[in-house]
C-alpha cells in the first residue's frame, strides 16, 4: 500500500509577503506515513477525492429500518483506501469543503464527535469552514486552538485529529487581522511533491445567524483572494495548487488564473458538478449529505506540468444495496468507519426511534403547493403558531432552507410514521421561535422580503396575501396589495399604527434588514422555544388526540394579481 506522509510544519512568511491586513502567517502540511516519489523522468499521479456538505451524514437513516440504513462514509472510505492500494496511483489526497457537523442528529447530538472520528479513521488532508460550522460556534466543535479538527469523544472512540482547517479569508472583526483557529493553507506532500492546499470561504454572513458571525469579517472578494494565492505560490514554490472552497468552484474557478491554480474543490450549493471553467480551472463538488463524492486525477510531470485529467462527480447511491451492513458488504464498507457509524447510531438511537404518529400525505420541503408555497413549510410554521398560540400570534414565517428534508408516503403505502429522528432531521438547526409585533406594513414587507429573499422567511402559516411583482420571476420587485388573515381578518398593508403579533425563527429575524431588526422579542431568546424540541411535543400530542394521525396542510398561501409570479425557483 502506498501511503501518504504530511509533515505538520508552522512557517512564517517573511513580513513583506503579509500585504494584506487579512493575510495570516501560515502553515505547512499534516499526518499519515510516508510514500516513495516516482522513478526520475516519471510523471506523478495523484487520486483527489473530495466530500463537501455532509450535514452529518455519516450514515443515512431516513428509511426507519436498520438493514437498510446506508453506511455512505464507510463505502466512501473503502474507496480511499483502495485508491491508496492501487498501483495506478502514486499518492491520494482526500479533502472536504465545508458543512461537515450540523444536520442529521447522528452528528447533532454528539455535537459532531461521530464525524470528526470518521474523519480521523479515513485521514483526511484538509478540511475548508462552511457556513453551518458557526451553527455551534466555530471553536471548540469545528477549529482548535491548533487549527486543526477538533478532540472527539463518543463511546469507545477518543481522538484528536491532526487535520488542518484552512480559511484564508476568516478575519477577526475587531482587529482586521487573521483569525487564529484556521490556517491560510497546507502544503501536503504527496508522492514526494509539495501540493499547496489553500483555503476559501465567501461573505455569508447572511446564511449565520447574526450573533454567531458578529466576531468574525468575512473578506470574500476574489481578486484579493487571488493577490493572496499568489504570494503563496510566490513563497512556498509548491509543485501545484488546489483551492478547497465552500463556495459554488465555477464563481471561485473563473476568477482565478490556471498558472496559479489547477483545482478548486468546492461546496455549499449542493449540487454534483465538476468540469472546466471558461478560466481553464477545472472543478469538482460532490452532492450533499455523502451521497457521493467528486474526483479527479492530478499528473504532475517530470518538466514540472500539471494537468487536471477526469473531474467527476459520483453519486453511490445507484446500487444502495452495497451500502447496507450486510455480511456481503463486508469488502465495499472500512470497518474502521463501520464501527463509528454503528456507535453512533447506538449513542443516539434511543432518541431517535419514538414513534410520534403518522401521516397519509407527503410533507415536501421543495415540493411546491403554490407560489413558494410548500407542504414542509406550511407544517412547521403550522407547528410554530401552535406553540405560540399563548401569545395570540396570528402568522408565522420560516426560511425554505432551515426545513432539511421531506417526509414521503411510499408509493402504494397509505401512511408514513413520523419518528423523533425524523423531527431532529428536518429541523436540526435547533433555532429559537421568537413573536414580535409588527404593523399592517411591517408585516407586508415581511412577506415582500422573503418572496425576494427566502433568507427573511418565505414560508408561512396564519394568513393568505395577493402581491404584484412588477419585476421578474428570477428578480422580482414584489408588492403586497392585501392580507387576509386565517380568521377572516382583512389586514391594511399601509397602516403604521394596528399592530399584531407573529413568530419567527432567531435565524429569519437576525437577516440584516430584517423588519424584526432592532425589535425586542415579547419572550427573551433564553426563553424561547426550541424548534425540534416543541415540534416533537407538539406532533407526540396531535397524534395522541387524532388516533395517531398527524395532519398535512397543502393549502396555498399566494395569489398574483399582476406581473410574473413568483415560485420557489427564483430563490437566492
Amino acid at each position: 500500500m502506498k501511503k501518504s506522509k504530511i509533515i505538520l510544519i508552522s512557517v512564517l512568511l517573511a513580513a513583506a509577503l503579509l500585504l494584506s491586513s487579512c493575510a495570516k502567517v501560515s502553515e505547512t502540511a499534516e499526518n499519515s506515513t510516508a510514500s516513495s516519489a516516482p522513478a526520475d523522468g516519471q510523471a506523478a499521479v495523484i487520486r483527489i477525492f473530495e466530500t463537501s456538505d455532509i450535514h452529518g451524514y455519516i450514515m443515512d437513516t431516513s428509511s426507519g429500518e436498520e438493514e437498510t440504513f446506508q453506511y455512505r462514509l464507510a463505502y466512501i472510505a473503502n474507496l480511499v483506501n483502495n485508491a491508496r492500494a492501487d498501483d495506478a496511483y502514486d499518492d491520494v489526497l482526500l479533502l472536504d469543503s465545508g458543512d461537515l457537523y450540523q444536520g442529521l442528529p447522528l452528528s447533532n447530538l454528539t455535537f459532531g464527535a461521530a464525524i470528526r472520528a470518521a474523519m480521523d479513521a479515513m485521514r483526511y488532508d484538509a478540511v475548508s469552514l462552511g457556513n453551518h460550522e458557526f451553527d455551534w460556534s466555530v471553536t471548540p466543535y469545528a477549529a482548535d486552538t491548533k487549527a486543526t479538527v477538533p478532540a472527539y469523544e463518543m463511546g469507545d472512540f477518543k481522538g484528536d485529529p491532526d487535520i488542518p482547517v484552512i480559511a484564508a479569508t476568516l478575519c477577526s472583526a475587531e482587529t482586521h487581522e487573521r483569525v487564529s483557529f484556521t490556517r491560510d493553507y497546507v502544503i501536503a506532500e504527496k508522492a514526494g511533491l509539495r501540493i499547496a492546499l489553500i483555503g476559501y470561504i465567501p461573505d455569508y454572513s447572511g446564511d449565520i445567524m447574526t450573533e454567531k458571525i458578529a466576531p468574525y469579517e468575512i473578506r470574500g472578494d476574489l481578486s484579493e483572494f487571488a493577490d493572496r494565492v499568489r504570494e503563496i505560490n510566490e513563497a512556498e514554490k509548491p509543485d501545484a495548487t488546489i483551492v478547497l472552497a465552500h463556495e459554488m468552484p465555477v464563481t471561485v474557478a473563473e476568477a482565478l488564473d490556471p498558472a496559479d491554480v489547477q483545482l478548486v474543490a468546492g461546496g455549499h450549493v449542493h449540487d454534483g458538478i465538476a468540469g472546466v471553467a471558461d478560466s481553464g480551472v477545472a472543478y469538482i463538488q460532490p452532492k450533499e449529505y455523502a451521497k457521493g463524492y467528486a474526483c479527479a486525477t492530478m499528473v504532475i510531470g517530470a518538466d514540472g506540468s500539471v494537468r487536471i485529467e477526469d473531474p467527476e462527480t459520483v453519486d453511490i447511491r445507484d446500487n444502495p444495496d452495497l451500502l447496507y451492513d450486510t455480511p456481503g458488504n463486508a469488502d465495499n464498507l472500512d470497518s474502521a468507519v463501520l464501527e463509528i457509524s454503528r456507535a453512533a447510531w447506538e449513542a443516539v438511537s434511543d432518541d431517535m426511534n419514538e414513534t410520534l404518529g403518522f401521516i397519509d400525505t407527503s410533507v415536501e420541503n421543495r415540493g411546491v403547493v403554490s407560489g413558494k408555497t410548500t407542504s414542509g413549510g406550511n407544517w412547521v410554521t403550522g407547528l410554530m403558531l401552535r406553540e405560540t398560540a399563548s401569545y395570540g400570534t396570528v402568522a408565522a414565517f420560516y426560511n425554505t432552507g432551515g426545513i432539511r428534508t421531506s417526509f414521503t408516503v411510499p408509493e402504494g403505502e397509505e401512511q408514513r410514521l413520523i419518528t423523533t429522528g425524523d423531527v431532529y432531521a428536518m429541523l436540526p438547526f435547533g433555532n429559537s421561535w421568537l413573536v414580535y409585533e409588527v404593523t399592517g406594513k411591517e408585516l407586508a414587507r415581511q412577506i415582500a422580503d422573503g418572496y425576494v429573499d427566502q433568507s427573511f422567511g418565505d414560508q408561512m402559516s396564519g394568513l393568505t396575501f395577493t402581491y404584484e411583482n412588477s419585476g421578474t420571476a428570477e428578480e422580482p420587485d414584489i408588492k403586497i396589495t392585501g392580507i387576509t388573515l386565517s380568521d377572516g381578518t382583512a389586514v391594511d398593508v399601509n397602516d403604521e399604527t394596528k399592530t399584531y403579533r407573529v413568530c419567527t425563527s432567531n435565524y429569519n429575524a437576525t437577516v440584516p434588514g430584517s423588519v424584526f431588526e432592532n425589535k425586542e422579542p415579547l419572550c427573551p431568546l433564553s426563553d424561547a422555544p426550541i424548534d425540534n424540541l416543541s415540534a416533537i411535543e407538539l406532533l407526540r400530542q396531535e397524534a395522541a388526540e387524532n388516533s395517531g394521525r398527524i395532519d398535512v396542510d397543502t393549502g396555498g398561501r399566494d395569489i398574483c394579481v399582476a406581473g410574473e409570479a413568483v415560485g420557489l425557483a427564483a430563490q437566492h
